[in-house]
């Protein structure tokens, strides 16, 4: 049967898990299709498109993917494969109707996204000493302004599961591009990933000069969100250095640092620096790495100067 309209992101959450719910994994086109003719959609809705100019009902079915997969209804064996979990079964179930993100706070993965979505965004505050702004949609460019911060704090986000599903080989050399990147390699510098075999604690060198006078050592650790650096780590790293001269070392991880780990750091004076896993993916989408520019939008003015001659 073709409906009239265009089913929602919530509507269609739901037909998503029951065209998943027989286990198999799907490529985002594969589910692009069935979903389509599960809903029912007609030629004119397959071919709406947005303002971007990408098809509206790809578009809200691969949002409703994304959020699926965030409330661990949905898990990826691969990139852009998707295949449903225990827990999406059991909300396909239910044979649903609507199943919104209010709906999915049943589930403790959405919960731990949304409250690190509140966390970036209190840190945002923080950092430009923002002030809570009364009332919405006064000001547009306010409005976009937020909008556009909104999108890239759900993509940091998104980027920091990522890291954690990466292979730590992978993961060792996002983090040493990225303090590349950064400029620490200088003029004429370079980088080098020394790898998990031997490494003695050290995951990375980047060294700022020729001859390697001046060197900085990476330590990373993919860590999942339950597992905390703690300070037996942070001794671990200092010694590393210690052992080589070095006066200075990053220690980078995809989750957090205890307060002891943080007190230990600070004990060193200087010589260890910690990026958590909420600092590190606002530093890659600052500098560009592991992501790409998406869009750019343009704002006009008037300009007042042209028209000052009209005004004596």
């Amino acid at each position: 049967m073709t409906i009239p309209s265009m089913p929602t992101k919530d509507e269609f959450r739901p037909i998503i898990l029951r065209v998943l719910a027989d286990g198999q994994p799907r490529s985002r086109q594969e589910i692009y299709r069935v979903v389509a003719d599960e809903a029912g959609l007609s030629p004119a809705a397959r071919s709406e498109r947005i303002a971007s100019g990408g098809l509206s009902y790809q578009k809200r079915i691969g949002w409703a993917c994304g959020d699926l997969y965030r409330a661990g209804l949905l898990h990826r064996p691969q990139r852009a494969i998707y295949q449903i979990t225990d827990d999406g079964r059991t909300v396909a179930a239910r044979d649903l109707k609507i199943y919104t993100e209010r709906d999915q706070e049943e589930w403790p993965k959405w919960q731990a996204y949304q409250a690190e979505l509140a966390a970036r965004r209190k840190k945002r505050k923080d950092e430009t000493n923002e002030k809570t702004t009364v009332g919405t949609g006064e000001n547009p460019l306010e409005q976009l302004v937020e909008n556009v911060e909104q999108f890239n704090t759900e993509t940091a986000t998104e980027l920091r599961q990522i890291l954690q599903e990466s292979s730590p080989e992978f993961f060792e050399n996002a983090v040493i591009d990225l303090l590349w990147k950064m400029g620490y390699g200088g003029t004429h510098g370079e980088k080098q990933h020394v790898g998990k075999s031997h490494d003695g604690g050290i995951d990375g060198v980047i060294r700022q000069d020729a001859l390697g006078l001046q060197n900085v050592y990476v330590q990373a650790k993919r860590y999942a969100d339950t597992n905390s650096v703690g300070r037996q780590a942070i001794q671990q790293f200092y010694g590393a250095l210690a052992s080589r001269g070095a006066d200075r070392g990053v220690f980078i991880t995809t989750s957090t640092f205890t307060e002891h780990a943080k007190s230990e750091a600070r004990s060193y004076r200087g010589k260890i620096v910690l990026i958590d896993g909420i600092r590190l993916t606002s530093l890659m989408l600052n500098y560009g790495v592991g992501v790409q520019r998406f869009r750019e939008f343009t704002l006009y003015q008037v300009d007042d100067d042209y028209f000052e001659s009209d005004l004596g």
